[in-house]
């Protein structure tokens, strides 16, 4: 289980590009985002079926999701995780 202590405080993400990890056979790779012409930044996360890296993963094979940059934001990103299988 993927807990949010893990993931680090939301200011880890303001400043670094990304935060990868693991959970099983599950990968996982958390950014902060910001889609063109938007205001706000957004949580982006990637789940995969591991061993491998995501710049080894074929992006076909990724599964993602977004959500607001806020703790709130964040806590959704770890329920999907968690909630969601790769296969």
């Amino acid at each position: 289980m993927i807990e949010r202590k893990r993931l680090l405080p939301i200011g880890y993400y303001k400043k670094a590009p990304s935060f990868t990890g693991s959970d099983g056979n599950k990968c996982f790779k958390i950014e902060k985002y910001q889609e063109e012409g938007a205001e706000e930044p957004l949580f982006k996360a990637s789940l995969w079926k591991g061993p491998f890296s995501s710049e080894n993963t074929p992006d076909d094979q990724k599964l993602i999701m977004t959500a607001p940059f806020t703790e709130e934001g964040m806590d959704t990103i770890v329920e999907w995780m968690n909630n969601t299988d790769v296969h």
